[in-house]
């Protein structure tokens, strides 16, 4: 019955630290919404974030760049 009560402990814990985890990585993103950006764009090289994505005409992705300066500096040029 003891040992049934500390795997019962252990589980809760393993709840809880996964709970504030994500918790954080809420905030985190709430407070730096551009880190999405800047994970998505990691990969990729600085030729390949200037060619407009699908759905976007050339103008309304340079509009798109121009709101993200710090993220498309090398395409703004």
């Amino acid at each position: 019955m003891l040992q049934e009560l500390v795997m019962a402990k252990k589980d809760n814990s393993i709840l809880y630290i996964i709970i504030v985890i994500l918790i954080l990585g809420l905030l985190l993103l709430t407070i730096f919404p551009e880190i999405i950006y800047a994970i998505k764009d990691s990969g990729s090289s600085g030729t390949d974030k200037c060619v407009p994505e699908p759905g976007y005409t050339e103008e309304s992705w340079r509009e798109h760049m121009g709101h993200h300066p710090e993220i498309y500096k090398e395409c703004l040029t």
